[in-house]
């Protein structure tokens, strides 16, 4: 029993209820892969109002595809990790995960009075 025994646990139970709703599982991927983790970057390298929504949309799916792509790959011939439908989406919900961690611990910091952000 490895340590990922049950993330697949848990993937095991929602993916084929999933595979019966192949929409809902093409729209989920479609955001999941080309427009979350962009967003999420957006959110870290653009704070405030410095774009408006419509620029924040489209660099959300330009980044998305990069960053994906490129970590997939890095980590593929880096460390080794091979490609895989689970090990992609592993790594795809942790691209998503760093710059929101990031947004949200710059946000409670810059809170702060003391500190001059």
């Amino acid at each position: 029993m490895d340590w990922l025994s049950p993330i697949r646990e848990i993937f095991g139970v929602v993916l084929p209820f999933l595979e019966r709703l192949f929409i809902i599982r093409a729209i989920l991927g479609i955001i999941l892969v080309f427009f979350l983790p962009g967003f999420a970057w957006t959110l870290v390298f653009f704070k405030g109002k410095q774009i408006n929504v419509v620029e924040r949309i489209a660099l959300s799916f330009g980044l998305s595809i990069a960053v994906v792509t490129i970590s997939i790959l890095a980590l593929n011939m880096l460390i080794g990790i091979r490609i895989t439908g689970f090990n992609s989406l592993l790594i795809i919900i942790a691209v998503t995960i760093i710059p929101v961690a990031f947004y949200y611990l710059y946000r409670l910091i810059g809170r702060h009075p003391g500190n001059a952000v």
